[in-house]
């Protein structure tokens, strides 16, 4: 039975949440075909301090959003040197020695950018003759790290970010244009949207605005929820604040002025997107493909810049999402939306469906599949 080992990292960005779908998609295509297993590379594998990342990642990007972009507008520009880039792969071999070593696997699928180019370094001069693939979880403009003409094949979320690779010269026959995975929950939901609100115990005929901060409740849900409060809007407000626990109860200690439902993490947010009739996310790919599959028209209350600045400007420019960058803005964003008996959510609506690749995980599930099958013979 073919063995596949993911590396990523729970440093945002949704890469855990890829290698999970795509599990998901080569279980219900091969079942009984495939084992895997998820590593931290961040964690396992980087020295003190770069190994505390995945729990100071959300920490940094909410208290110093302005370092963070810095630090990826940086990368996306030194890594193009040659001498530094070999010089990472040099500095990481022997952690990436003891990760292949102590990791065997039939197949390797990279999740996340910063260890692709030591991982496929390794791979090589240890002479592992084992497939590497890498999926991006980046969406418009990915950076420059998920880019290495030597792994086997890339998998590319959007028309950018394939010109990209084609720029920094990836060959055409390594990548292929599959979209960004989604878990398959997600493109076989089924319900209606008042199927889905009867199991969720929502109001069937009320305007409900979903407003989600990520997994971890990041940015300025609290304060943007405020501000749609304060207005005078015929909608009720669905607030997830994730694993942010000190979040959660301060929005359940408010007193609203309408109905509002406060959840914290939830394992059925696809369930929740069916039954709304708008979102209000930041600019995360992860968000952002997911609400697309269910066709929910969103309004992105902000994105990191340098890293999802381009896609807001994606789905801007396609008529999928309204970018309102502060929470007033996105209160009358909301307000405006919600004025004309849903013409401008509708607009909205068609834009997202538009952008929607409910079948990506299902393309990338193939294309691990046929690469296992040519590895084995």
């Amino acid at each position: 039975m073919p063995h596949i080992v993911y590396l990523m990292s729970d440093t945002g960005g949704g890469h855990r949440a890829a290698c999970r779908a795509i599990q998901a998609a080569l279980d219900d295509l091969y079942p009984n075909t495939f084992t895997g297993e998820l590593v931290d590379m961040w964690r396992d594998y980087t020295p003190f301090p770069f190994n505390t990342l995945p729990k100071t990642y959300v920490k940094w990007v909410n208290w110093s959003p302005t370092t963070y972009a810095a630090q990826y507008w940086l990368n996306d520009r030194i890594w193009r040197a040659k001498p530094l880039s070999h010089a990472l792969c040099r500095q990481l071999f022997p952690r990436m020695r003891q990760f292949f070593h102590k990791y065997p696997a039939d197949l390797y699928l990279c999740a996340h950018s910063v260890f692709v180019r030591p991982g496929i370094h390794a791979l090589r001069k240890l002479n592992i003759a084992k497939p590497f693939i890498t999926v991006i979880t980046d969406y418009a403009l990915p950076n420059i790290m998920w880019y290495d003409p030597r792994v086997d094949l890339t998998t590319i979320p959007t028309e950018p970010a394939y010109r990209r690779g084609l720029r920094l010269g990836v060959p055409p026959e390594k990548m292929v244009l599959t979209g960004a995975p989604v878990h398959p929950k997600f493109s076989k939901l089924t319900l209606s949207q008042a199927e889905a609100r009867q199991a969720l115990g929502w109001s069937p005929r009320a305007r409900i605005v979903l407003m989600v901060g990520g997994g971890d409740g990041m940015g300025t849900l609290p304060q943007t929820a405020r501000a749609i409060d304060e207005l005078a809007l015929d909608a009720e407000l669905v607030i997830i604040a994730g694993r942010n626990a000190a979040m959660k109860k301060s929005l359940e200690e408010r007193a609203w002025r309408r109905p509002t439902r406060i959840y914290g993490f939830v394992d059925n947010i696809e369930v929740m997107m069916r039954a709304a009739d708008l979102l209000i996310t930041k600019a995360g790919p992860a968000t952002l493909t997911e609400a697309a599959t269910v066709g929910l028209p969103m309004v992105i209350s902000g994105a990191i810049r340098f890293q999802e600045s381009p896609n807001v400007k994606y789905a801007v420019s396609r008529k999928a999402a309204v970018y309102a960058p502060s929470p007033r803005k996105v209160a009358r964003a909301v307000a405006e939306l919600l004025a004309d008996d849903g013409a401008q959510l509708r607009v909205l609506a068609e834009g997202v469906r538009a952008i929607a690749e409910p079948h990506a995980v299902t393309r990338i599930a193939q294309l691990v599949h046929q690469s296992a099958l040519q590895a084995a013979r």
